[in-house]
């Protein structure tokens, strides 16, 4: 990279352009940012004085050199914006190859992008938050939209602006950790640049060895400070990234600028609820170390109706960042940020992260009520966000926007006892109540289980008796057709309005096999009712066998009766009959109607398959699954009863 120097216009001290790209360079004596005004640097002129840097804890620093995806860089220059929220980091990057890029910082992450040709890019004004822009064959969703400050820079910068300048931008996030920021300069009119590229860690970026000795984001130590309301000591966990600071001992809200001082926003008189998780505490998940940094508490209002949960901010390591624990009527779950750009929609109700499909279940406007500790973001009491929440258990995606940004995470359900056991806290959670929008239901993998079980014994059930209808005989042992004739009734008797016929004995006959045995009773009845009393003996052994077959104008009627008038007819079973020889007895008894029946027939075969009573096995097999099913849905009513989709 060939070097070039040049004396400063307002000093004369050295100034140098490294970079072939570069346009101003900022004078290392007197602070100016000196431009070029042509290709060469032979005319210069002072666009004004640059304000010092802020030190935000960074482990880069101008001149490291690193690698990215095989080409090396030099850092060359740094710029602070500031948009409102503390200023942040971008670092200019001379490429070895004559390209140059930006290493961009942001919660202890490092984001490399590249300029990029690409037409059609809409204006300020079209690039809304949550807006998507196509870029090539990827998409991209527009989740910050901002105005920020050119507040203070050292070495190189591509572009010669006045220090106090103000930038529009539009951030991006695409899929699979893809970054954008379309570049709209002092204007709004029309887009300048795109830079697109990815998040990277610093140790794939730059040596360990060429990094400050310090972790990105995070001081090493806390920083004790007192509150200017009572006097209080005031600790600053991360004193290189806090913006908002609660005394713990009278509750006003504080300002901090990166831990140098402590200024008064808000005085209250009420701190909120105690956390149930103190501050400072140090929990385990996933083998991995998290500190308690702040804790708040939000509400939304339904119909008059307000409804709080709490939330705690955790920081891990360095390369870990930021997470949330949220607590909502006792039920947990463990938050983490994801890419806009990785949530897709689908649906009129839903969206796609993933391969998994989330159900909108819930929008609102959500408020900050109350809160303690310190945050990375200028929280205040009464500060509202959009929300919308949509479920796939036991995860939820969580969308937080406002007219300037949004931000989506992902929240998975946490037992109790889990919490418990990370923090040391057994017995001092509180109760669960109600279902958690996103809570597992508990019948599912029982669920699952039983109709799994249910069908491979059905699947049995079908198959044996597939079986036994190939092999039954159904073996035509007996048949015979009577003529009903009433009994004499006596004299004086009182009139009835049935009649009893006399009684039927039929000739001997033999069964060949012990097997079950179907009865049919056919008989030309056609209104009013005939019951039959019967009883089959066994002439061997006079064991007695009775039956009964009722018959009435409801029962279905057949054709192709003895008499060949159709007729009615009722089968009943006896089971389990030994071979041997038989007799039947018939005693019939009907209503008393101008269309008494006449006729009577019965019908014996052995070795009969009967359907029903395999429907009623496969009724039994399916009917606790079934029971399930109302207890899943029973669970699933409950956790949409509070939804935006209730019923």
């Amino acid at each position: 990279m060939a070097s070039r120097v040049t004396n400063c216009p307002n000093c004369g001290g050295q100034v140098e352009f490294k970079a072939g790209s570069s346009l101003l360079s900022v004078c290392p004596y007197c602070a100016s940012a000196v431009a070029r005004v042509g290709d060469d640097i032979t005319e210069l002129e002072i666009l004004g004085k640059v304000a010092p840097l802020a030190d935000l804890g960074s482990p880069l620093s101008l001149g490291v050199s690193g690698k990215y995806r095989g080409r090396g860089f030099t850092l060359v220059g740094q710029l602070q914006l500031d948009y409102g929220q503390g200023p942040w980091n971008e670092w200019y990057a001379a490429f070895d190859d004559g390209s140059w890029g930006w290493v961009a910082e942001a919660q202890g992450r490092a984001y490399v992008t590249f300029g990029k040709e690409v037409p059609g890019l809409p204006s300020f004004a079209h690039a809304r938050v949550g807006s998507r822009i196509a870029v090539g064959n990827k998409t991209f969703a527009v989740v910050e939209r901002r105005r920020a400050v050119f507040k203070a820079a050292q070495g190189e910068l591509p572009f010669a602006v006045a220090p106090g300048s103000h930038f529009h931008y539009a951030d991006l996030q695409g899929p699979e950790g893809l970054f954008g920021t379309i570049d709209y300069g002092t204007g709004t009119d029309r887009a300048e640049a795109l830079f697109l590229g990815e998040q990277q860690p610093y140790d794939k970026l730059f040596d360990r060895s060429v990094l400050r000795d310090v972790a990105p984001g995070q001081a090493a130590g806390g920083v004790g400070l007192n509150c200017p309301n009572c006097g209080a000591s005031v600790e600053l966990r991360a004193p290189d990234e806090s913006m908002r600071v609660a005394c713990g001992a009278c509750g006003s809200l504080l300002g901090c600028d990166k831990g140098n001082d402590l200024y008064l926003l808000t005085s209250l008189n009420r701190p909120g609820p105690d956390p149930v998780i103190p501050l400072g505490s140090v929990g385990r998940f996933e083998g991995k170390k998290w500190t308690v940094y702040g804790f708040l508490v939000r509400s939304v209002t339904f119909e008059g109706e307000r409804y709080e949960w709490s939330e705690y901010l955790l920081r891990g390591n360095a390369s870990e960042g930021y997470r949330w624990l949220v607590n909502s009527d006792g039920h947990w779950s463990w938050v983490e940020p994801i890419h806009a750009g990785d949530v897709l929609p689908d649906g009129p109700r839903g969206v796609k992260f993933g391969n998994e499909r989330f159900a909108h279940y819930q929008s609102a406007s959500a408020r900050v009520d109350a809160l303690r500790g310190e945050f990375y973001w200028k929280v205040a009491i009464g500060e509202r966000v959009g929300t919308a929440d949509f479920i796939s258990p036991p995860r939820m995606l969580s969308r937080e926007s406002s007219a300037d940004e949004v931000n989506w995470s992902i929240g998975t359900y946490l037992e109790a006892d889990v919490v418990a056991e990370a923090f040391g806290l057994q017995g001092k959670l509180p109760p669960t109540w109600g279902v958690a929008p996103h809570e597992p239901n508990p019948h599912k993998k029982a669920l699952k289980g039983m109709f799994a079980l249910a069908g491979v014994f059905s699947l049995i059930l079908l198959v044996l008796a597939g079986l036994m209808i190939t092999t039954s005989d159904a073996t035509e042992v007996f048949k015979q057709e009577w003529p009903l004739v009433a009994a004499p009734v006596a004299a004086g008797a009182p009139p009835t309005q049935s009649a009893r016929g006399n009684v039927i004995q039929s000739q001997p006959f033999q069964l060949t096999e012990r097997s079950n045995l179907a009865i049919s009773v056919t008989s030309d009845l056609n209104s009013g009712w005939l019951f039959n009393t019967g009883v089959i003996t066994n002439l061997n052994t006079q064991k007695r066998y009775p039956f009964g077959a009722g018959i009435d104008s409801a029962t279905p009627r057949v054709q192709g009766t003895t008499w060949g008038q159709g007729g009615r007819v009722r089968t009943v079973y006896l089971g389990d009959m030994p071979k041997g020889e038989y007799v039947l007895q018939l005693t019939p008894e009907w209503s008393s109607s101008a269309q008494a029946p006449t006729r009577v027939s019965v019908r014996l075969r052995q070795d009969v398959f009967v359907g029903s009573h395999a429907v009623v096995v496969l009724i039994l097999l399916w009917l606790f699954p079934m029971l399930k099913v109302l207890l899943y849905y029973g669970f699933e009513k409950r956790r949409w009863a509070d939804s935006d989709h209730a019923g």
